[in-house]
């Protein structure tokens, strides 16, 4: 099974997600975000220019879903995954893809008020990254 955190930037997605698995059984964080540094890295810059999010490209669909089916054979147990996916066609191309390989997905939205995503905004940390985000 699979347990997909969605929700906006700074939502705690990730946060919610290293709870999760501290208090659940077998189970194991999966960040399909590795597979688009990955993709970055792998692809012709050519490629990677045609896009504005790696979530844009098939191939990073494709290999979320690959690579999820993949860790619940080898590890079994619950993934936990904190992504956050706003489009509902790829939301649907993944969990179909999912759902293809009976694999079943809890799917759950993070939704803080817009108070809190702003002061956690303007905390935020991130090297290299203004912290002004407009909502």
């Amino acid at each position: 099974m699979i347990v997909w955190i969605n929700g906006t930037f700074s939502a705690g997605k990730t946060s919610t997600a290293r709870e999760l698995t501290g208090i659940l059984p077998d189970s194991t964080l999966f960040d399909p975000e590795f597979i688009g540094d990955a993709l970055r890295v792998l692809l012709p810059p050519k490629r990677l220019a045609e896009v504005t999010d790696y979530q844009d490209l098939p191939s990073w669909r494709r290999l979320v879903v690959d690579t999820a089916a993949a860790m619940l054979a080898e590890l079994g147990g619950v993934l936990v995954v904190p992504m956050t996916l706003l489009r509902q066609d790829y939301r649907d191309e993944i969990f179909g893809g999912l759902a293809a390989r009976r694999i079943p997905v809890r799917h759950v939205l993070l939704a803080p008020e817009e108070t809190i995503l702003r002061e956690r905004i303007a905390t935020r940390e991130e090297p290299g990254e203004p912290a002004e985000v407009d909502l």
